[in-house]
């Protein structure tokens, strides 16, 4: 009985090593899967499209700021931006400041930006941004400050920002 009760504790340590590695590498893949369509839409908004340094140097590209690898800020406030607003943008998901203020966007705010649930500061003002409002803002619940003042953009603001 001893010998049986001896033999069990490793095996089950070792067991427990291996679920908890195993676990930390899936965590790991999906972290890293999730950064890289963080920097995929990065790019397709060309923005960045002079930075040939790579997308995992986004974290020292202008305008932008890090926390663990991951864009929370991003301020292109009069960086002469033209063009418009990529979906893409939604895939942002912990970004917490967007300032894209005083450039020439072009074009609708897409809904995707009801993606960006950690977002508590945004500015689109004066761009040439048109069409309604997306209804989906009013899902951004961290939202604080939100100015889109000085574009072409029709429709009520939602009731709940």
């Amino acid at each position: 009985m001893k010998s049986y009760f001896y033999t069990s504790i490793p095996t089950f340590f070792l067991l427990s090593i291996i679920v908890i590695t195993s676990g930390i590498t899936r965590a790991t893949n999906d972290d890293s899967e999730w950064l890289a369509a963080e920097a995929r839409a990065l790019m397709e908004t060309g923005w960045w499209s002079n930075y040939t340094t790579g997308v995992g140097d986004r974290c020292m590209w202008p305008g932008i700021q890090c926390n663990a690898g991951s864009v929370v800020v991003i301020n292109l406030s009069g960086h002469g931006l033209n063009g418009g607003i990529t979906p893409q943008i939604g895939s942002l998901s912990n970004i917490r400041y967007l300032d894209l203020s005083n450039n020439s966007l072009v074009g609708p705010i897409p809904s995707s930006v009801s993606n960006l649930t950690k977002l508590w500061y945004l500015s689109m003002a004066s761009n040439l941004l048109e069409g309604p409002i997306p209804r989906e803002i009013e899902s951004l619940n961290a939202l604080e400050y939100l100015n889109l003042s000085a574009n072409k953009l029709s429709g009520p603001i939602p009731t709940q920002i």
